[in-house]
């Protein structure tokens, strides 16, 4: 069964049920989901900037970048 078909499967027994309390928990569930699912593409989007970036020589050596964060932030 491809997703589509699992989606169609899953609408139609939540449209069966008339507990509350199992509707907010499968709404719990959803919400958590998809709340992981966007975070997890926001995180592919900054790699891929990322690496776009490193690609275009849009970086700086590591050593460079330490040592102005231990002159900025010096006692």
């Amino acid at each position: 069964m491809d997703i589509a078909q699992e989606k169609a499967e899953i609408i139609k027994q939540v449209e069966k049920v008339n507990d509350a309390s199992l509707i907010q928990a499968i709404k719990s569930l959803l919400d958590f989901g998809l709340s992981r699912q966007e975070k997890d593409e926001a995180l592919e989007d900054s790699i891929d900037r990322g690496l776009s970036q490193s690609k275009s020589g849009e970086t700086r050596p590591h050593k460079e970048v330490m040592a102005e964060i231990r002159t900025r932030f010096k006692a």
